[in-house]
């Protein structure tokens, strides 16, 4: 077809612009759009990717249409029957013996168990998998911005730079453990163990809705006691559970103090309770579970990161759109976590006095762009701009400008001068981006590229110094316990040593192949391109529970620096990329014209 030609090339153009302006950024540390060699990589791979993109839309098709992607009536009856006429563990099953048929003993288990005890015997199997990290690295990683937020519940000194809720949380928590039993190494474990099991619970969940969706029901046999029988997918199933209790990248923020991985879940949450909103949204205001579990994680997304607030809120428009045939209902649904996280952000502000003067995190990008504007071209500050700038930003501010970070030096913006004074500083940005414009695109897209670009490797942060070590050739996790914790490994040594070569070694982000899945950039265009898949079938309101994912991920490219922990959600949904699949085959074309009606 040739809208799925267009299509294709269309991510293909987009796709070699990520590839190109990323490689330019990661090894010259500018982008040199003259450049010929980079022009004609950029139209090669464009052509490449554009011609290659819509064979594998056709092979998707292949897997998922009637004869390969679902079993047919027929099938789902002969199933049906033999479950119906024979025990589980009989025929076929009888004849195996010794190991073999334990571990299909085992698989067979998680076939018939019922939605509860599968959620429940998965979250175990999640939590044992953690402590052997645990024991390696306790008490746990306790970093990032870890320290302050205690601080401020030990000095009663509130500051909205970080979420309140989680300030409370981590503090109070920590506090308590303290106070307990005088060891602050047990009040940081104590939290991370509450928030580990909090974690692996909705991963479970999680894993609980892939069953019931990818697994066929194979009806409820007589001698399953009633139970729903669930039958395929057990390898991908059994992978799914490895992944969210093994995976590197997730397990050190399962075991980490920064509010980034709770957010990370919650967000996980929502998708969910979108996707199960999206797949039957009569049904769904009939459970208020279901209600409570999204107007839950949809404010606890807001709570937890100001981004995520502004994601959330740009999100609501376009949900109700695509769900318009039920808007009353679904606007008050997505109305209410709003209202709930404004009036208690508010009320955590005005009952701690919190202070919430500062706007730096609001405007880190033009920062960074007047930052390296004076940098590179100091002289082309008249002595007036130089006075402005100066206001705002100190010398020693600007002596500290790193390409990759805003972090120092937006410390040290002064938030009470552009208080009283933000037009000249907005004066000032809007001068100089009129003569220096890559200058501007140059700082802007450093602090953002990882974010799209597969096989940058994560390092904003090189020669900073820790307490126990200093960034050197990679920052992909801060392998740190901050004071007032002090690492102890308890066992499984082997572990500690791993962990360590993966955060301050580049060794599995520049491995091929391997570096891929460790990649926020990869799991991003995978994702993209299931989104195009979409639209050839004229179905893109499949990726609406993706959306918020998505918004968020276009808040970061205001961000300060490029980091993994901003976007673990990209780690969390791909395990589900089945459902999504399944859900784009459900799903009708006049269902799709029934919710715009």
């Amino acid at each position: 077809m040739i809208r799925n030609k267009i299509l294709g090339y269309i991510f293909g153009i987009l796709f070699s612009a990520a590839m190109v302006t990323g490689y330019q950024l990661e090894t010259y540390d500018h982008l040199t759009l003259s450049s010929i060699s980079g022009i004609l990589v950029f139209i090669g791979l464009s052509l490449i990717i554009g011609t290659l993109a819509p064979f594998g839309w056709k092979y998707l098709d292949r897997i998922y249409d009637k004869e390969g992607g679902r079993l047919s009536k027929k099938d789902i009856d002969s199933s049906n029957t033999k479950a119906d006429t024979a025990p589980v563990g009989d025929d076929s099953r009888q004849a195996k013996s010794g190991l073999k048929a334990k571990v299909s003993g085992f698989l067979a288990y998680f076939d018939r168990v019922s939605d509860k005890k599968y959620w429940f015997t998965i979250w175990i199997i999640l939590i044992a998998m953690q402590i052997p990290v645990m024991l390696a690295e306790f008490p746990g990683f306790f970093c990032y911005d870890a320290q302050d937020e205690l601080n401020q519940v030990l000095t009663r000194t509130f500051s909205t730079h970080h979420p309140l809720v989680h300030v409370l949380l981590l503090g109070g928590n920590i506090a308590l453990g303290h106070k307990l039993t005088g060891s602050w190494n047990v009040g940081i474990c104590f939290h991370l163990t509450m928030q580990m099991l909090f974690m692996t619970g909705v991963f479970a969940y999680a894993l609980t809705f892939l069953r019931k969706n990818i697994a066929v029901k194979c009806g409820e046999g007589t001698y399953n006691n009633g139970i729903v029988l669930y039958k395929g997918k057990k390898i991908y199933r059994v992978l799914a559970v490895l992944f969210f209790g093994m995976f590197p990248t997730i397990v050190m923020y399962t075991l980490c103090s920064t509010k980034d991985g709770l957010f990370s879940t919650f967000l996980l949450l929502l998708v969910i309770e979108l996707m199960k909103l999206l797949m039957d949204t009569e049904n769904f205001f009939k459970f208020k579970r279901h209600i409570f579990l999204l107007i839950f994680s949809a404010m606890m997304m807001s709570l937890l990161r100001h981004n995520g607030f502004y994601a959330y809120i740009v999100f609501i428009p376009f949900g109700v759109f695509a769900l318009r045939r039920y808007y009353k209902k679904v606007l008050i649904l997505f109305i209410i976590p709003v209202v709930l996280s404004m009036v208690i952000e508010s009320g955590l502000t005005a009952a701690l006095d919190a202070d919430s003067s500062e706007h730096q995190e609001m405007i880190t990008v033009s920062i960074m762009q007047l930052a390296r504007t004076w940098r590179y071209t100091p002289e082309d500050f008249s002595e007036e701009d130089k006075e402005v700038l100066l206001s705002f930003l100190s010398e020693r501010a600007l002596g500290t400008y790193e390409i990759r970070a805003a972090d120092y030096m937006k410390s040290f913006f002064n938030n009470a001068e552009y208080d009283e004074n933000s037009g000249a500083y907005w004066k000032l940005w809007a001068k100089m981006m009129v003569s220096h414009p890559m200058t501007y695109i140059n700082a802007w897209f450093l602090t953002c590229y990882p974010y799209w670009y597969p096989f940058a490797v994560i390092n904003p942060y090189r020669g900073h110094q820790m307490p126990h070590f200093t960034y050197e050739d990679s920052s992909y996790f801060e392998y740190e316990v901050e004071p007032p914790g002090e690492r102890h490994t308890l066992a499984f040594g082997f572990i500690d040593k791993l962990y360590y070569k993966m955060s301050l070694t580049p060794f599995q982000q520049k491995t091929p192949v391997v570096s891929l899945v460790f990649s926020m950039g990869f799991y991003f265009w995978v994702w993209m391109y299931f989104a195009f898949y979409t639209i050839t079938k004229r179905k893109l309101i499949v990726c609406l529970p993706l959306m918020p994912v998505f918004l968020t991920w276009l808040t970061l490219m205001l961000g300060p620096v490029a980091l993994i922990r901003y976007m673990l959600i990209l780690w969390y949904i791909t395990p589900l990329m089945p459902v999504f699949f399944r859900q784009l085959l459900t799903i009708k074309r006049e269902d799709v014209n029934e919710q715009r009606s």
